[in-house]
């Protein structure tokens, strides 16, 4: 009869736990970048197409959302660089 071990969680490299946040957080912080880029870009047709008269409520509508995940991704981006921080 096989005895039976108790099972044992691998042990995680906590110097390679922090190497993968600081990474995320880079990858992320780029990421916002070129989201918020994009959403500057949104906001100048919009503004654009209010001042010309042209209908412009998908505009809003697409510049609300970019709005919502910038918002998104710079707090996920802060929470990684705050879990790279920590000893």
């Amino acid at each position: 009869m096989p005895t039976s071990r108790p099972h044992r969680e691998p042990r995680r490299d906590a110097r390679a736990d922090v190497v993968r946040a600081r990474r995320n957080a880079q990858h992320l912080e780029t990421f916002g970048g070129l989201l918020i880029a994009m959403t500057l870009l949104v906001l100048g047709f919009t503004v654009h197409a209010e001042l010309t008269g042209r209908p412009a409520l998908a505009l809003v509508g697409v510049l609300v959302l970019l709005l919502v995940a910038d918002v998104v991704v710079v707090r996920a981006a802060r929470s990684q660089r705050d879990r790279a921080a920590r000893p």
